[in-house]
């Protein structure tokens, strides 16, 4: 789940053309070095409140986000 979280946040970060520290400021962090950390994957947990913040942030699905479907705006019902 962690690998896929970063490669779909990276992906994200890429698509939108965002910068670290830019993200990082709207997401609500002191740095983006943390930023960079859970795009690499250096995060072994990840909290459930900051999934549902990038999910937000991208209007993305957090179960897409997380790897468990495929869907970007799968919704739960």
């Amino acid at each position: 789940m962690v690998d896929l979280f970063a490669t779909r946040f990276k992906e994200l970060i890429k698509e939108h053309n965002i910068k670290y520290d830019v993200l990082a400021k709207d997401l609500g962090f002191d740095s983006k070095g943390t930023i960079a950390k859970y795009a690499n994957g250096q995060f072994k947990d990840i909290g459930i409140s900051f999934v549902f913040k990038v999910a937000k942030y991208f209007n993305v699905s957090p179960i897409w986000l997380i790897g468990l479907t495929d869907d970007r705006n799968y919704e739960v019902k």
